[in-house]
């Protein structure tokens, strides 16, 4: 009797195929599902992130806007008065010559009516003549010298004069002075003295002073203001043997004061007291 076949029930290749290709999909369906839901929650995410933002960019510009429109209506009257008064207007001009104590009338009518516009015209006219391109512009004893040098370089100048040992030769000065006469087309220091007339120009210092400094400046000038303490020294230094000449050469195309305060001080001197409304001006700009 033939012995007894055994029947083992072995997986079905097809099957396991089967089993395969049927789970597979689902498992990549739900990767996918999975993946875009969570780009389309931080696709949310992001949106509601901007659209945030836009919101709090109109309402930062409404309150802009309501703020801007709030200023104009109410505010430009208050601004306009928080802006700093030049202490050269033509108000503070009267009141610095009432502090001076002098005819009030008579001040503010020479001031007021231009009587002195066209000697400051006249003194600009002469200053540019005579080459100054800028503010201040001193002659040494006709020797130029341009711009707000310190004490020292002044010193310098008037010893030399002092001594009988000034010069037209650039070398025979120091190395400083050298470098501004050196550039014929840019010359800050000119040793060659030229002619510079004093006419009824305000003067002080000593009739026999052995040197003339006639300074072309502008009131307004914060170059003029920082040499205002300079020639203070210079006057301190040599109160016998220096006098000043004070010249207006306004520039006016960028210092819109400058001309009535020339005027000021002239009208000043009318009275016998230029300097002291010189030396007032230059004193209220800090100089």
């Amino acid at each position: 009797m033939p012995p007894k076949k055994t029947v083992k029930k072995i997986a079905s290749p097809k099957a396991t195929k089967v089993e395969v290709k049927t789970e597979a999909p689902q498992m990549v369906a739900e990767v996918n599902e999975n993946s875009s839901g969570a780009i389309f929650n931080r696709l949310s995410q992001q949106f509601n992130l901007l659209a945030i933002l836009i919101v709090a960019l109109f309402l930062f510009q409404g309150y802009t806007f309501y703020r801007v429109k709030n200023i104009e209506s109410n505010g430009v009257a208050a601004g306009a008065g928080q802006a700093q008064e030049s202490p050269l207007s033509e108000k503070k001009l009267k009141e610095y010559a009432k502090d001076l104590k002098l005819d009030k009338k008579k001040f503010e009518a020479c001031l007021d009516n231009g009587e002195k516009a066209d000697v400051v015209t006249a003194e600009a006219a002469e200053g540019a003549s005579l080459g100054v391109q800028g503010t201040p512009g001193f002659f040494i004893n006709g020797r130029f010298l341009g711009g707000a040098f310190p004490f020292e370089v002044f010193k310098e100048i008037i010893d030399k004069e002092l001594a009988g040992e000034g010069s037209e030769v650039c070398s025979d000065y120091s190395e400083e002075l050298q470098q501004y006469c050196q550039d014929e087309q840019n010359q800050a220091f000119k040793p060659v003295a030229v002619e510079v007339a004093v006419g009824n120009s305000p003067v002080i210092g000593s009739k026999d002073a052995k040197v003339t400094i006639v300074e072309f400046s502008d009131f307004e000038c914060p170059f003029c203001s920082r040499a205002f303490g300079t020639v203070k020294q210079i006057k301190e230094a040599y109160p016998n043997d220096v006098k000043i000449v004070y010249k207006n050469l306004p520039l006016t195309n960028i210092h819109p004061n400058a001309q009535k305060a020339a005027e000021a001080a002239i009208c000043a001197g009318d009275q016998g007291k230029f300097w002291e409304m010189h030396d007032k001006m230059f004193e209220s700009q800090g100089a």
